[in-house]
């Protein structure tokens, strides 16, 4: 992974399965004998994140998916900032040396 571009879509990607997995749980909360899953979200040596899914073997915990949506959902759109200052730069950086 090089550069800010490449570290913003790992983070990116990371935060979207784990919005996706906490939504599998909350359309889950009614259906008998499920087990929720759970996403950890961890840095890679190149300055990246990656996310694992594991499986809890408890209930769905309502608040605690409402507050991983809320997360998830601010993560990705900070992500998606840092994607656009870096093309917004880069732009910039071309524009000069045209």
């Amino acid at each position: 992974m090089s550069g800010i571009g490449g570290i913003a879509g790992s983070a990116l990607q990371a935060f979207t399965t784990s919005q996706q997995v906490t939504a599998h749980n909350v359309a889950n909360l009614n259906t008998e004998n499920f087990t929720a899953s759970r996403t950890t979200l961890q840095t890679t040596g190149n300055g990246g994140v990656s996310a694992t899914v594991s499986g809890t073997g408890d209930t769905v915990d309502i608040s605690r998916e409402a507050v991983n949506l809320i997360s998830n959902t601010s993560g990705v759109k900070t992500n998606l900032k840092v994607l656009k200052a870096a093309d917004d730069m880069t732009k910039e950086l071309l524009s000069i040396k045209a």
